[in-house]
């Protein structure tokens, strides 16, 4: 295939190509199809799964996470007693130990069922809410609104630009199965009256879920303004001793909580004044016996798992269990494992220039207002950009884990979790604090915070290659990092401004303005017709399909800077070229059915064939694959899309 594609590109240049290269289709011309010609070689060979509609850039990265956390945890059990890695292991050994969980029987669980016996009355019931509450849910990093306990915390940096962080009291407490389910836990815990027990428990369940906020309701930045007093939570959802819930919760010194869904607040304060205080024990034994079932004897994690449809073996509960709850031990891990210092600085360089060449875009976009570029300007400037892993690590010292132990790491992780949120509260604010693990094959952004993470996972092949050459990896990671940075300046980020604080900066001109400078990229996109009779919505795409212009703008500037004195051989350059677009095509390599094409269609992301044709409107791209009129990507000069 070398000499193949080697002789098909000698008319282009005499430059000896990279390994890059190899990889294309030599048959299709590129100003025709970019995304088959780039991504020949893989096309060709790729295989969606059974059972699968796709398969991408990130599914192929994904899969390589997955082993490689696999062999970190293998490698973990013959680490030395006492190290991170072991902790991990042990973690992971004591659920599957099931020899130590059938010895204990329900002896772990025996002191928190005596604690709902001993509730006599509604502020100890208030009490041990509170005590129980945990620190699981995120609404503004990462859109988990749902708790598992009956009210959830997060304690986070909130949407004003404060220096401080706040607490947020969210929904929860629902997830349980039907009747029959819940009276086969009660009753193989013991408890006499299982289906009347089941009865009452399942219909105050059903009241709490009523009083949920939707996902809808619940996705609105602007609930962080629901700050409520400790006055105001007596007065505004009254029925619940909230003194004594927050006392018990370690809340009781915050003079103002947010209560994301005042709907759930106020519910659950009125159930808990007008249910039984039998039945509200009931239902806390049922979720005492469920929330533990994995780490109690077999019986109680079969039932759990037959109720909440989880066909999982043991084997992969307890690996799911374990990069779940060691999440952040295993990051380090994987860090240290797969994602060495070197390579964190040399991406961290390419993005410093990325940044710098998309700040020069900014500050020519003459349809930005002058007080409106400023402010991007800004934010561009202040912008945190986290790369692969947090600069500070974690303290795991505080963390004991018991290989014969399951139902006890449990209680201790979560117990952890809820102490470091808490210890928050009084800490000072960390602008630089990550949110992803190392291990995450994602990136975040995070508006109120005016900072966007990276992780370790997501910085493999085809995204990002160490052996890559620069113009390779400018191509694929610097505009994927360029993509991101637009967003933090474009119609998602006006809302937010260098400071973290939410307010809209951009005025009602400069979306006007916006308006008028992107249409020429909606008649673009949406004269793609991925199926016949079905285009892209490019009013629908039209955020995404910008950035990803702008980002391959930037990085592509960038790039050619980088070249220094190299920039006069203009073979050198025109064979550099060519890697830069077609990395930046192969990053986002991707086969799929129709099915999945139809699905695609209704998504504000545009295909990934059709989001690579962003290179029809740099000049560069032109010269680079003698692009002619007669091509089917041709735009005329005048017609190219600037924007950024």
């Amino acid at each position: 295939m070398r000499t193949l594609l080697s002789i098909a590109l000698l008319s282009l240049s005499l430059w000896p190509f990279s390994d890059i290269e190899t990889t294309v289709d030599p048959v299709v011309k590129p100003g025709d199809d970019f995304f088959a010609y780039a991504n020949g070689a893989w096309l060709k060979g790729a295989v969606i799964p059974p059972g699968r509609d796709r398969w991408s850039a990130r599914d192929e990265i994904n899969e390589r996470t997955r082993r490689q956390i696999a062999a970190i945890l293998d490698d973990a059990r013959t680490a030395s007693p006492g190290t991170l890695a072991r902790k991990v292991a042990d973690f992971r050994s004591a659920l599957l130990n099931q020899s130590a969980i059938e010895e204990r029987g329900l002896a772990s669980l025996a002191p928190i069922l005596a604690r709902i016996d001993g509730i006599s009355d509604k502020p100890a019931l208030a009490r041990f809410i509170g005590s129980t509450m945990h620190a699981d849910v995120d609404p503004l990093n990462f859109g988990v609104y749902d708790s598992s306990s009956i009210l959830g915390l997060s304690v986070e940096h909130s949407i004003h630009g404060e220096n401080t962080y706040t607490a947020f009291l969210l929904q929860g407490g629902v997830g349980a199965g039907d009747q029959k389910s819940i009276a086969r836990m009660l009753a193989l815990a013991g408890f006499d009256r299982a289906d009347q027990r089941a009865d009452s428990v399942h219909a105050l369940e059903t009241a709490i879920a009523q009083t949920h906020a939707t996902n809808e309701a619940s996705a609105v930045d602007r609930n962080a303004d629901n700050q409520w007093s400790q006055a105001d939570f007596a007065r505004e959802a009254p029925g619940m001793d909230w003194p004594a819930f927050f006392d018990a919760a370690g809340l009781a010194k915050q003079h103002e909580i947010v209560a994301w869904q005042p709907s759930a607040v106020k519910g659950v304060a009125s159930l808990v004044a007008s249910q039984p205080l039998d039945a509200w024990k009931d239902y806390l034994r049922y979720h005492a016996i469920d929330e533990y079932a994995v780490a109690l004897p077999r019986a109680f994690a079969e039932a759990s798992a037959e109720m909440h449809g989880d066909r999982r073996t043991t084997d992969e509960r307890a690996l799911a269990m374990t990069q779940s709850a060691m999440a952040g031990a295993i990051g380090e891990l994987y860090a240290a494992r797969y994602f060495p210092p070197e390579q964190k600085a040399r991406v961290r360089s390419v993005i410093a220039n990325v940044a710098t060449a998309f700040r020069e875009h900014v500050a020519h976009a003459a349809w930005l207002s002058p007080d409106s570029r400023k402010i991007a300007l800004k934010k561009v400037d202040a912008l945190y950009v986290g790369i692969g892993y947090p600069e500070t690590r974690e303290e795991w010292s505080d963390l004991r884990v018991d290989p014969n132990d399951a139902f006890g790491n449990l209680q201790r992780v979560a117990d952890r979790n809820r102490r470091k949120a808490l210890a928050r509260l009084s800490a000072p604010y960390d602008p630089h604090e990550w949110v992803l693990t190392p291990q995450t094959a994602g990136a975040v952004l995070i508006f109120q915070q005016n900072a966007y993470e990276f992780a370790a996972a997501l910085l493999q092949p085809p995204k990002y290659d160490s052996g890559a050459s620069d113009a390779a990896t400018y191509g694929a990671i610097g505009a994927i990092i360029g993509h991101d940075m637009s967003h933090f300046v474009d119609v998602l980020g006006a809302d937010y401004d260098a400071s973290g604080s939410m307010h809209r900066w951009w005025t009602a001109d400069d979306a006007a303005k916006f308006e008028t400078a992107s249409e020429p990229i909606v008649r673009q996109f949406s004269a793609y017709e991925p199926l016949p009779g079905l285009h892209v919505d490019g009013r629908l795409t039209r955020t995404e399909n910008v950035a990803d212009l702008a980002g391959l703008t930037a990085a592509f500037d960038a790039y050619r800077k980088s070249l220094g004195a190299r920039s006069a051989d203009k073979d050198y350059v025109r064979a550099h070229d060519r890697e830069f677009f077609i990395a930046f095509a192969q990053s986002f390599r991707t086969k799929m059915n129709e099915k999945a094409m139809r699905a695609q269609l209704a998504n504000d992301h545009a295909p990934e064939r059709f989001r690579m044709n962003s290179v029809r409107n740099l000049d560069a791209w032109y010269d680079a694959f003698d692009v002619t009129p007669a091509q089917r990507l041709y735009v005329e000069p005048g017609a190219r899309v600037h924007i950024w």
